[in-house]
């Protein structure tokens, strides 16, 4: 098939340049269409553009009002000429997306401002070509901020999980596991290196690793750890901002990942976190709250003292079981395959 991806941002659109090189499933999701044999086209779409050349087209929305949803008028403009279209999302602060859409329909020339308070360009780009289709594009605002989605809903989440609870609307919320694509930290660009070697247990570290990009510090003064608790990505508390492949040599070096809830994985939604492959493939075991790791079962219910306490041998047992049940839960290369196979063959 002739496939198009685009979105609201540079990452959607595939022209984001992030040092850090995270690993998400907008990126994911080209390799495993590629890895079908489809003919991919992943870019940003002018208003005007002929979209109907496309078999299937896959669109990532984000909040239209954020900074980065620079191509979200063509991203917009693709919706409403192909009401057949699957909408996927890939940011976990999926809350934004919806009230995005509130702040814009509640005030339409929200959509079409050019400058900031502070008088900056927003820059959002192709104004003048979205102007012919500006009473669709406000309509099309009105209902992703109010009413139900019209599209089916792609969303980067574990089976299993209470979807609701990222707050999304869609006439049909169907979830993908890009697990198994996953494994871009493991390549070092810099040194064009792929590292599969782990490093041996005698050398790990008895210590914790948490890596996040916002500020999940009140959070962290709610656990009681004895090991040292290294933390990465927030640069306002100073913290070291690592690119990706740098983090999961990081991780390789101890024993211990935390895994800082987001809003929704406290209500049980299943969002795919990419720290649980790196845990899995870095010897790892990982700490998270029970109600976001409770989706892959007993062998991460895991008390801190009791961990803190173990020798290398039952450090190496707790992983064992968790590498177990990641497997087990997790979608293998030929059943995401498969998904995506009838996915596409399905008719909006």
């Amino acid at each position: 098939m002739k496939i198009l991806i685009t979105g609201f941002n540079a990452l959607a659109v595939g022209t984001a340049r992030s040092t850090l090189n995270i690993a998400t499933s907008a990126r994911v999701l080209p390799k495993v269409l590629k890895d079908l044999g489809h003919d991919v086209t992943q870019k940003a779409i002018v208003p005007g553009e002929d979209v109907s050349q496309y078999d299937k087209v896959i669109v990532f929305v984000f909040g239209p009002n954020s900074l980065s949803a620079r191509f979200w008028y063509g991203a917009a403009y693709t919706l409403i000429k192909r009401p057949d279209a699957i909408v996927s999302i890939d940011d976990w602060q999926t809350k934004d997306s919806v009230s995005g859409f509130g702040t814009f329909s509640r005030g339409h020339w929200r959509i079409w401002k050019k400058l900031s308070k502070a008088g900056n360009p927003v820059g959002k780009v192709n104004w003048d070509e979205a102007q012919p289709y500006k009473k669709e594009i406000e309509d099309f605002v009105d209902t992703f901020a109010f009413e139900k989605w019209p599209h089916k809903l792609l969303i980067p989440a574990y089976d299993g999980g209470n979807y609701e609870a990222l707050g999304m609307r869609a006439n049909d919320i169907i979830n993908w596991d890009p697990s198994p694509y996953t494994d871009s930290y493991m390549n070092n660009p810099d040194a064009g290196l792929f590292d599969t070697q782990p490093v041996p247990i005698d050398l790990k570290e008895k210590a914790w690793a948490l890596a996040s990009l916002v500020s999940k510090q009140n959070w962290l003064k709610q656990q009681y750890f004895n090991w040292p608790v290294k933390t990465f990505g927030n640069i306002k508390e100073q913290q070291p901002r690592l690119k990706e492949h740098e983090l999961y040599q990081e991780y390789k070096s101890l024993w211990g990942i935390i895994s800082p809830p987001h809003y929704h994985t406290l209500n049980t939604s299943g969002w795919w976190r990419v720290r649980y492959n790196m845990a899995y493939d870095a010897n790892c075991i990982l700490y998270g709250h029970p109600n976001e790791t409770k989706i892959f079962g007993k062998a991460y219910e895991l008390n801190i003292e009791e961990i803190e306490k173990c020798s290398d041998d039952e450090l190496i047992n707790i992983y064992r079981k968790q590498a177990q049940a990641f497997k087990e839960k997790t979608w293998t290369k030929e059943r995401t395959k498969e998904f995506f196979k009838c996915l596409l063959e399905e008719k909006s």
